[in-house]
């Protein structure tokens, strides 16, 4: 993380974040959801509570770096239409024996409807 904002203020030449929007709604939750994950596991954390403390502390860490990460580039404004392809690309096969539930295994034949 600390590399990526090092990436990105020498890229915009100035301190990142530049906002307080982005301090205020972003950094420091990110902050205090970590700090409150290495609370939980250094002071609450026992044999017996374990298994759920340290589920908790996954979950904090995890929200945290979704906070604490910065936003994606924004587009140059190039914007290319995606290729559309044709149809879905498989085709589905109906057994009409399958459908009735009237399979046998010494009768099945490959008598099937395809339509794509």
């Amino acid at each position: 993380m600390a590399i990526a904002w090092t990436v990105r203020t020498i890229r915009r030449r100035h301190c990142y974040p530049p906002t307080w929007k982005r301090w205020v709604f972003y950094l420091c939750p990110g902050t205090l959801i970590a700090f409150s994950a290495v609370g939980l596991y250094a002071f609450v954390e026992t044999e017996e509570n374990y298994f759920y403390i340290h589920s908790i502390w996954h979950m904090l860490i995890a929200g945290s770096v979704g906070f604490l990460l910065p936003p994606r580039p924004k587009p140059d404004g190039k914007v290319t239409p995606l290729p559309r392809r044709k149809g879905c690309g498989y085709q589905l096969c109906v057994n009409e024996h399958e459908e009735m539930g009237l399979v046998d295994p010494g009768t099945v034949s490959i008598n099937s409807i395809c339509t794509s």
